[in-house]
């Protein structure tokens, strides 16, 4: 019989952590990071730097350990996590006081570590978000002797084409690894006789460091787990839940129901104050359990060179007066008034030539060599930075905005280079993302219960540090109605991010997907929309107001629908989750994902079967299940139901009958 492990942190787990990572905190020298100064090459922190060690709270120890090579300072912020078998740390480089800048700082690494291993590890690594029916693919590689695997993104953005999550695999145990940096990372993995080298940092350093500035590496992350892969994706996602996930009013981000109406436009560009208080109006009145008001692209000044409105005209945040004389206030109030928090978008980093802010302040924008009438906003030009923590948080308190959506739609990576001198490669990037987080930060710390959605063309910017600090609301631009294609997204999303968005749409007529080639084409407005046919793999359940007003009679069913899925919203979000089918894209087969919550010996079945499955029924074998307790399963969109003992769960499985291009919801309790 497989053995079955606890999802929650063991003795095991804390004395694996303390074997592999102990010795970071104490020993100086020993710290895995590793740089290149003033063309020597150096490990760890000097033996004789200063190590001083606090409690962050009852569950976290820091030891920061400051030292000096030549004219440079390095400083280690290392964490010890006391509930997890996790570990974290990140390294500051910057010039000794008295002093203009330092020598050449080159190939700093985040991370530089051997794991010992007598068999091959393998590794379990992802291509991220590039709207692409292939993005968030899963690989696989087995690192033997010789074996080399290297990653990095494409432009600037840590999730486009590369996944800054992996997780290594050895005999019985194995080590969750993500890399802290919302820029250009770079991994490497170089399989040996005798275990495997990890190397991790910012793709690119080759430079001096001037007095005031810091250069930072990437924060990393390590978790150690005792136990199989399954066990390895649940310690993490408790561990998230617990640690990273954001807080609003003390609790843990609740899932939230979602409301929108664009008046039919491209993206939001036919809003306006009238027409959105009257939706707002009707939402209220006939979909009273809605707690998001979503307005996306297109409701600034937005006017090319033409006069014609165009949203990707980014870079004048504040309503378009034609639009909202009066600006957001009257709209907040109305979502307040209805029970709902308004959500926003913006794209501050993109700035177009068209915009009056690229008029106005050429001397904050960072221009490419090759110009495509785009610039980016220099986050590392102080009176910049400090004009949009400003002007933001400003605008967000008088708009009644409570969730800040942020976009990032163009590659920062050309503009960070060509920006940078032959001694100072890499810091404009390093500059800039510190300006981007510490953006963030303010916005956080001076604005009660506001949270924030990370969006860069989908989900191109979802590493560790963005994730501290917001959700991914919309982790991917490609196929909204394609259900194959997003089972395989969510396999890959659960088992990372457990806060994360999918869709609602049906892209598929007769039985047969359609090429949805316009992206702004409209769905017809339908029951598919809200029927269980996607299995609601979301944790905001998303919906135009247009759509509710077709529904007509079938508005009570929607809102039945609405209450099944606020129950198994709280089960994706908190439950350990087992992917019980192979993770596939293929519209011949079934899907099904388990959600189990142990400590409330509950938990839920999403079970979808594919539009063109030949299949009738489909047999899987679930987790977490005691054979000395009988369970009872319920379908409450339907009201099926039926009993199994967990001895019979254990030995035959559970089995599932529905037609293609079905989904539901099953729940079990103990009973």
């Amino acid at each position: 019989m497989k053995k079955q492990y606890s999802m929650a942190a063991s003795p095991r787990d804390m004395e694996l952590s303390r074997l592999c990572f102990g010795e970071f905190a104490s020993c100086p020298e020993s710290l895995p990071v590793s740089y290149r100064y003033g063309g020597k090459e150096y490990r760890g922190l000097p033996k004789d730097s200063s190590v001083t060690k606090r409690f962050v709270d009852a569950n976290m120890v820091e030891t920061v350990t400051s030292g000096t090579v030549g004219d440079m300072q390095i400083k280690a912020e290392f964490l010890e996590y006391r509930d997890y078998p996790a570990v974290e740390w990140t390294v500051y480089f910057s010039c000794v006081p008295g002093k203009d800048k330092t020598e050449i700082l080159e190939d700093a690494l985040g991370a530089d570590i051997f794991f010992e291993s007598s068999a091959a590890p393998e590794l379990v690594h992802n291509n991220g978000d590039f709207c692409s029916k292939d993005g968030y693919t899963v690989g696989r590689t087995k690192l033997g002797d010789g074996v080399l695997f290297s990653q990095a993104p494409a432009g600037g953005r840590p999730c486009d084409q590369a996944f800054p999550y992996q997780r290594l695999l050895f005999e019985g145990f194995g080590v969750n690894i993500s890399i802290g940096w919302p820029g250009q990372w770079l991994c490497e993995y170089a399989g040996c006789k005798n275990g495997v080298k990890f190397k991790a940092g910012q793709q690119t350093s080759h430079t001096c460091i001037k007095s005031g500035e810091i250069f930072r590496t990437p924060r990393m992350t390590l978790m150690v787990f005792d136990g199989d892969e399954a066990r390895g994706v649940n310690i993490w996602r408790r561990w998230f839940n617990a640690h990273v996930t954001p807080r609003q009013k003390g609790r843990i981000l609740e899932p939230k129901s979602v409301l929108c109406d664009n008046n039919g436009g491209v993206e939001w560009q036919e809003a306006t104050i009238e027409n959105q208080l009257g939706a707002i109006a009707y939402a209220k009145e006939n979909f009273p359990g809605a707690k998001l008001w979503w307005i996306d692209a297109g409701w600034y000044p937005c006017k090319n060179a033409e006069g014609n409105k165009t949203w990707p005209v980014t870079g004048d945040w504040y309503p378009d007066p034609e639009r909202f004389p009066d600006g957001f206030a009257a709209v907040g109030e109305a979502c307040k008034d209805a029970g709902m928090e308004l959500l926003v978008w913006h794209e501050p980093e993109r700035v177009h030539k068209d915009s009056k802010f690229c008029k106005d302040h050429p001397d904050w924008l960072l221009a490419r060599k090759t110009a495509d009438g785009n610039y980016l906003l220099d986050l590392t030009h102080p009176d910049c930075h400090k004009w949009l923590c400003e002007h933001m948080a400003a605008h967000i308190k008088e708009s009644r905005i409570v969730c800040y959506r942020q976009d990032f739609n163009f590659e920062p990576l050309g503009y960070w280079r060509d920006n940078e001198d032959e001694d100072r490669q890499g810091m404009v990037e390093n500059l800039y993302v510190q300006g981007y987080l510490s953006y963030w930060d303010y916005l956080l710390m001076n604005i009660p219960d506001l949270w924030i959605d990370s969006c860069s063309s989908g989900g191109r910017r979802n590493d560790l540090e963005t994730m501290r600090r917001s959700v991914p609301l919309h982790p991917t631009d490609y196929g909204y109605g394609y259900h194959h294609i997003n089972q395989a997204y969510r396999h890959t999303l659960h088992s990372w991010i457990p806060f994360t968005r999918s869709w609602t749409n049906s892209w598929d007529k007769d039985n047969d997907y359609y090429n949805h080639s316009d992206y702004y084409a409209p769905e017809p407005p339908s029951l598919d929309n809200f029927k269980l046919i996607n299995g609601f793999g979301s944790l905001t359940f998303f919906a135009g107001v247009s759509d509710l007003k077709a529904l007509g009679g079938e508005l009570p069913y929607a809102k039945k629908l609405l209450g099944i899925w606020e129950k198994f919203a709280e089960m994706q979000l908190s439950g350990d989750f087992y992917a019980l089918t192979e993770n596939h894209r293929d519209n011949a087969k079934w899907t099904i994902f388990q959600f189990d919550c142990p400590e409330g010996e509950k938990g839920a079945f999403q079970v979808l079967r594919n539009n063109q499955s030949k299949e009738e029924s489909m047999t899987v074998r679930p987790r977490g299940f005691c054979g000395c307790f009988s369970y009872a399963f319920q379908n409450e969109e339907t009201g099926e139901s039926f009993e199994l003992s967990g001895e019979e769960i254990n030995k035959s499985g559970v089995t599932f009958n529905q037609p293609a291009r079905s989904g539901s919801i099953w729940f079990y309790r103990k009973i």
